[in-house]
């Protein structure tokens, strides 16, 4: 690790956690020492300092697997893209130490973690008889902002986007498709769309409309509950097999990952102050992904709260003011045990564009 300040005959310790989201309580610290010294103090600072019981030449990164790594869309944007972007330099010649070890993370990753590090993954926390030596170390990860690249980063400089992490993600999965289907074909062949379907919250009430709908537009439309999919490479190449991804807000649209490019998707905002927090979460990744952006905001016809709750409750005419009761308030109103059902007639325009813009 580095630091910009400049230690001479001292020691000096940081605490860390080593996840993105650094002001999450449950993630286990890490302190960070640097010792430095002069010759007339090396005897007195090396006893100090732990014997190496391995010695390693390769770069180590430290990350975390607590956190909000169990959601779908957080094990992407918290861990496994800040991942690779930390990664980017020394795959696979680089060391994974875990701490807050997760069993399930490990497994349902799995693919990704062995093809960025030909080593075996440590997990550091019960390690406490080693002493691990690294000529170089990472404590924490990288992150430029959800699922993004900072364009003027040396990252970006070095080679590495989104575009570079979609193209490992086919190869690690055995996606066959980099493209959608040609323009030239749209007319002749009926382009594939996916309904992101969900079953505990955010429900689309009339979704089977909603996908005869999109059937008589000219599509072939599959459901996926990427909810309960537990093979996360053949649900990627069933996502890689469409031609445009449609969904509520919520993590099942992280799959957006495994379209090919040129693809849609469609992003479902549910009625609420939730615009900002569905731009930075799939509106602004799309951006870096080589796949077109479209956004349905749910009106509050077409929202259960509109049933819930009498139409001059604040819920219904003042949502912005949830934001300052935080996001637990928000979340429970806004997202949690809310359902919809779609105005067609309002909605059938969201999915011509999307059909128009697989034709140009």
């Amino acid at each position: 690790m580095t630091h910009n300040e400049t230690i001479l005959n001292s020691t000096k310790s940081w605490l860390i956690r080593p996840y993105v989201r650094w002001y999450m309580h449950q993630v286990r610290h890490w302190t960070v020492k640097v010792v430095r010294y002069n010759e007339e103090e090396k005897e007195e600072e090396e006893n100090l300092v732990p014997k190496c019981t391995q010695k390693h030449y390769s770069p180590a990164i430290l990350f975390s697997g607590d956190g909000h790594s169990m959601n779908h869309y957080h094990c992407f944007s918290d861990v496994i893209f800040p991942l690779y972007m930390t990664s980017f330099s020394y795959k696979p010649d680089v060391h994974f130490l875990i701490t807050d070890y997760r069993d399930i993370l490990i497994r349902k990753t799995h693919e990704i973690l062995h093809r960025l590090s030909r080593y075996p993954i440590v997990e550091i926390d019960n390690e406490n008889e080693q002493v691990h030596c690294y000529h170089k170390m990472f404590v924490g990860l990288k992150f430029h902002g959800d699922l993004i690249v900072d364009q003027s980063s040396p990252e970006h400089a070095a080679g590495m986007s989104m575009q570079s992490f979609r193209r490992f993600l086919r190869d690690t999965y055995s996606l066959e498709r980099s493209r959608a289907l040609e323009p030239r074909l749209v007319k002749r062949t009926s382009p594939r769309l996916m309904i992101v379907s969900r079953k505990t919250s955010r429900i689309l009430l009339n979704e089977g409309e909603i996908s005869q709908m999109a059937n008589e537009i000219g599509f072939d439309v599959v459901t996926s509950d990427a909810e309960l999919t537990t093979n996360r490479s053949r649900f990627a190449q069933t996502v890689n097999s469409c031609d445009v991804m449609l969904g509520v807000h919520g993590a099942g649209l992280t799959n957006m990952l495994f379209l090919p490019d040129n693809a849609v998707v469609i992003q479902i905002v549910p009625y609420g102050p939730i615009d900002y927090l569905a731009g930075i979460e799939f509106r602004d990744p799309s951006w870096g992904m080589n796949i077109s952006y479209l956004e349905y905001k749910v009106a509050v016809e077409e929202s259960s709260l509109s049933k819930q709750y009498a139409p001059d409750d604040p819920i219904i005419t003042d949502p912005n003011s949830y934001y300052a009761k935080g996001w637990d308030a928000l979340f429970s109103v806004y997202l949690h045990n809310v359902n919809f059902t779609i105005d067609l007639g309002r909605f059938k325009g969201t999915l011509v564009e999307a059909m128009k813009l697989l034709q140009h």
